[in-house]
């Protein structure tokens, strides 16, 4: 359980010192307006995505095997298009810079994936020692 709430600590903790370092270098004009619409619009969506999927993991845990799968590849789908809207919204309508709103995005969506299959991996364990 302790180390559940260390993985969960860490997909608060980094993305929000990422957006607090981000908005000290925009407040102090190391960075432009345009720049840090990107990185935080990469954070947020990439964020979004993590909660989602967290959601959907919590929900199907406690499930079947059969239903657990229907849940999560359910949400896999879901977030998928839902990403890939938002992706294709942002750098349409938003004037951001589009090499570090990818960049971000994957960044922390790489980022939080590795937290969720943690996460999971830990579940897995707490289930086979109960």
């Amino acid at each position: 359980m302790q180390r559940n709430k260390l993985l969960i600590f860490f997909s608060i903790v980094v993305p929000f010192l990422a957006l607090v370092t981000f908005f000290i270098l925009y407040i102090s004009g190391q960075i432009d307006f345009s720049l840090y619409k990107s990185y935080l619009f990469g954070i947020l969506i990439a964020a979004l995505n993590f909660l989602i999927g967290f959601i959907a993991v919590r929900i199907g845990l406690n499930k079947p095997n059969k239903s657990f799968l229907l849940i999560v590849f359910g949400a896999v789908v879901i977030r998928f298009f839902l990403i890939f809207a938002l992706i294709i919204l942002t750098l349409s309508f938003l004037y951001v810079r589009m090499n570090s709103f990818i960049f971000t995005t994957f960044t922390f969506y790489f980022y939080f994936l590795i937290v969720e299959i943690l996460y999971l991996k830990n579940q897995k364990i707490l289930i086979k020692n109960e």
